[in-house]
């Protein structure tokens, strides 16, 4: 299908498509928008047609209206948080029992949207321990912090202190 169908001819009544927008509710991860949708009318016999990008636009605006109303973490600070804890997306989706790892790099580009309890998660993970106890369980090896290096007696040892990098996960997981 073509990318505009303004003006061309519908073949089966001879009419010429014209632009037209609905109200429509886009549902994402257990949420959902309200917003505007472009489509293409037949202005002799009403046919409509609705094109791949006009579709594309309506679901990036409702992910953004669902970002904005249930304050979730944007792709940029997800990626941020999961740096700042010197995870790879394949870690992180293990630690978040078991997401995967293409689902992670997907919050990350914004290709999909995280659920709120996700998000909640994401966030729990800048607390040294609720991390360490939740990579423990999932059986990943953290990296060991900046602040704490030399000083790190092994996997089972504590964490005493706040270290530059839970310090910055934090920041990254309260914006």
């Amino acid at each position: 299908m073509s990318d505009s169908l303004e003006g061309h001819l519908h073949r089966l009544c001879g009419g010429r498509y014209a632009h037209a927008t609905e109200t429509v509710t886009i549902r994402v991860s257990g949420m959902s928008a309200v917003v505007e949708r472009t489509f293409f009318r037949c202005a002799k016999c009403g046919d409509e047609q609705r094109t791949v990008e006009q579709r594309e636009v309506a679901e990036q605006a409702a992910v953004i209206a669902m970002r904005s109303a249930h304050g979730l973490l944007a792709p940029k600070q997800i990626r941020q948080l999961r740096d700042s804890l010197g995870l790879t997306p394949q870690q992180l989706g293990e630690i978040l029992y078991g997401t995967p790892k293409g689902i992670v790099e997907g919050w990350e580009r914004g290709r999909y949207l995280q659920n709120r309890e996700a998000d909640a998660m994401l966030r729990s993970l800048a607390d040294r321990a609720t991390l360490e106890r939740l990579a423990a369980r999932a059986g990943v090896q953290l990296p060991v912090p900046e602040g704490e290096k030399g000083t790190h007696d092994g996997p089972g040892a504590s964490s005493a202190g706040t270290t530059e990098a839970s310090t910055e996960a934090a920041s990254v997981a309260q914006q």
